[in-house]
């Protein structure tokens, strides 16, 4: 069912929040302006969804206002609506035809946490009575010779794709932090050509068609942190934001492995130090890097990333005065070489049992390891 409301009140401004659909599920709303020739401005917005799997079944508290600068006055409409909608299809709110005066004007759409668009844009007349819309070129459409196009910026919100791509990304990291998409920033959509349908994050043990594949990476900011999302039509990847620094054009994604009690407690109802509560988090290195060493190194230097702290992952690595000697491979064996002389690996069975299980299930998630053996055999002795 769905409602709207169309008032005029006076009041200057709104905010408003709530929370992303689930499943990286989200609306990109869209406007568009014209000016027909009678000097009518008209005025069209909707919503498609973004990501391969539409949007199901999903609650819309969608808001439209328009406001002229500098005046008490705005129009205001509210609609409220169950949407389902399949990939690349698109749901007219508002069609509307309007004698405007002359002014400048900004026109705020969509939804209060998934995202809105908001345009400004301003109607003149001359002194023969001819009426002239002006605004960024992205919205006018249909193009008439009664509208005048200013530049749009940045850039890339000029092409439909990278909208798209952005909105998509925005949804995905929004949706991990259980934040608003509001509340993130766009800092950076670019057009890449990459190598392969991998994106340049590749997973080891996975295959990839070598076709040259055009994309977009969107950088996100959200207090203080960075992410990195890749996108190519249905397909999206996310670049691990551990360890920081520049990101590489093409890497792997690997796991190390850490301890979470909570999750302990919930199999168990009880600390039991299970391995099972030894789970994975998202790590990149070089692609020139051997991934299997590259991620048991990232592991004996431990590091958690502050917010895997605050969310319940501890760790027993890095230990003082214990590295990591060697590691190889051989018959699916992998033999992982500890220099420990003081015997910081050594300590009661839990402990010693979670860092054999960070090490194992570290190694086990490629393809070629199917046993694990620690060397010295002193090394993680209850």
């Amino acid at each position: 069912m769905r409602r709207a409301a169309w008032t005029a009140v006076a009041i200057t401004s709104v905010a408003v929040t709530a929370l992303p659909a689930p499943g990286v599920e989200a609306l990109r709303p869209e406007i568009a302006l014209s000016m027909e020739a009678g000097g009518v401005v008209r005025i069209r917005s909707w919503v498609t969804p973004v990501g391969p799997a539409g949007y199901r079944d999903r609650p819309a508290e969608l808001q439209w206002m328009l406001m002229p600068e500098g005046a008490s006055w705005r129009i205001v409409a509210a609609f409220a609506e169950a949407l389902t909608l399949d990939p690349g299809e698109e749901r007219m709110f508002v069609d509307w035809r309007i004698q405007l005066p002359g002014g400048t004007y900004s026109l705020t759409w969509g939804d209060p946490c998934e995202g809105t668009i908001a345009v400004s844009f301003s109607v003149a007349e001359d002194e023969t009575g001819s009426r002239m819309l002006t605004a960024p070129g992205r919205f006018l459409s249909p193009l008439t010779p009664f509208a005048a196009s200013l530049a749009d910026a940045p850039a890339w919100k000029a092409d439909p794709e990278a909208r798209r791509a952005a909105a998509w990304a925005r949804a995905a990291w929004a949706e991990d932090l259980a934040v608003c998409a509001r509340r993130i920033e766009v800092v950076e959509v670019l057009s890449r050509e990459f190598s392969d349908t991998s994106l340049g994050v590749r997973e080891p043990g996975m295959f990839y068609a070598q076709v040259i594949t055009p994309g977009f990476v969107v950088r996100l900011a959200w207090q203080g942190r960075a992410a990195e999302y890749r996108v190519a039509g249905g397909r999206m990847v996310r670049v691990p934001d551990v360890p920081a620094g520049e990101v590489p054009d093409e890497l792997w994604v690997v796991n190390v492995f850490a301890y979470h009690a909570g999750v302990d407690s919930l199999l168990h109802g009880h600390t039991a130090c299970s391995p099972d509560a030894v789970l994975p988090l998202a790590r990149r290195v070089p692609l020139t890097a051997w991934p299997l060493e590259a991620a048991l190194r990232l592991l004996a230097a431990g590091g958690l990333a502050p917010w895997e702290v605050a969310a319940g992952y501890s760790s027993e690595f890095p230990l003082p005065g214990v590295s990591l000697e060697a590691v190889y491979v051989e018959d699916g064996v992998v033999t992982v070489v500890l220099a420990d002389p003081e015997h910081r690996t050594s300590g009661g069975a839990c402990r010693t049992g979670i860092l054999r299980a960070q090490i194992e299930k570290t190694a086990l998630q490629f393809p070629e390891v199917e046993e694990v053996r620690i060397l010295p055999p002193e090394a993680l002795q209850p």
